[in-house]
């Protein structure tokens, strides 16, 4: 019985601590609207849903496989998410400085 209240309070604490860091993430979003950023965003939400299928499971609306199921499904959500921001964001980058130098890319192309 306290393990259960000690769990809701840290899935509340994460809950709350990752919509904090999805908020900072959506500013940075509006700012940069680049695909990186919002490869970003919705890898940092992932982090979230881990917090909402952890408050599923403890209420007894997940099975204990669906929750472990859900949870690594997330895992390699957000592994794809990165990985797939830091490859954008190079090729954003290249494309950037290829314009710069006046030569593909650009707008006056």
């Amino acid at each position: 019985m306290a393990n259960e209240w000690v769990l809701a309070v840290v899935l509340a604490l994460g809950g709350v601590g990752s919509a904090g860091i999805v908020g900072l993430a959506l500013v940075a979003l509006v700012q940069r609207r680049s695909v990186p950023y919002l490869l970003v965003t919705l890898a940092l939400v992932t982090l979230g849903a881990r917090a909402v299928v952890g408050a599923f499971s403890l209420l007894g609306m997940l099975s204990i496989p669906t929750h472990h199921t859900a949870e690594h499904l997330l895992d390699v959500l957000m592994a794809g998410l990165v990985i797939a921001a830091v490859y954008t964001a190079r090729s954003a980058r290249r494309s950037a400085a290829a314009a710069d130098r006046g030569y593909g890319g650009g707008e006056d192309d």
